[in-house]
């Protein structure tokens, strides 16, 4: 059975809770132009091994959207409490190993949306990476993650507008 909330945060869009379908989602988002950029690589990779998806998952999706059968994926459902977690590993890889363009930026931002995680949420979920980077990692590297960090949500802000199109168009289907 596919899960979608129409519970929503912050006025979004409805709260995906199906991991198949999340893992979709936002692997559509990110083949939006036809092509995927390293960063996107490596966020779809990281949020698939967050999700837990089995290793043929992915592959399902793929062939899903190529031939236009998205109807046909449904997955384990995620709680609340996992979606946080997702958002959090999911974030501190775009943090510490992407580019951070806009295409990854917007990648991010529509994971957040999807999770139904509060601008609140994810500055509370950010604050906690960087207490927990304090404690493992180099000053210098920590100075150079705040600086990224701070500038990620500044940038994050600004493509919220483009996410909440991209979500009103796909809830007018």
């Amino acid at each position: 059975m596919v899960h979608e909330s129409e519970s929503m945060e912050d006025g979004e869009g409805p709260i995906v809770d199906d991991k198949s379908r999340v893992f979709m989602k936002a692997s559509k988002l990110a083949l939006f132009d036809g092509q995927l950029s390293n960063g996107e690589k490596r966020i779809l990779t990281k949020l698939a091994h967050s999700l837990r998806l089995g290793e043929e998952v992915p592959k399902r999706v793929y062939d899903a959207i190529v031939s236009d059968e998205e109807t046909s994926i449904i997955g384990e459902e995620i709680s609340e409490s996992e979606m946080r977690l997702v958002y959090g590993q999911v974030l501190e890889v775009m943090l510490i190993h992407t580019d951070r363009s806009d295409d990854v930026l917007s990648l991010i931002e529509y994971l957040r949306r999807i999770f139904g995680i509060s601008e609140s949420e994810h500055r509370a979920i950010a604050r906690s990476l960087d207490r927990q980077l304090e404690e493992i990692v180099h000053r210098t590297f920590i100075d150079e993650f705040r600086m990224r960090l701070n500038d990620s949500v500044d940038r994050m802000s600004e493509i919220f507008d483009s996410v909440k199109i991209l979500t009103k168009k796909e809830q007018d289907r």
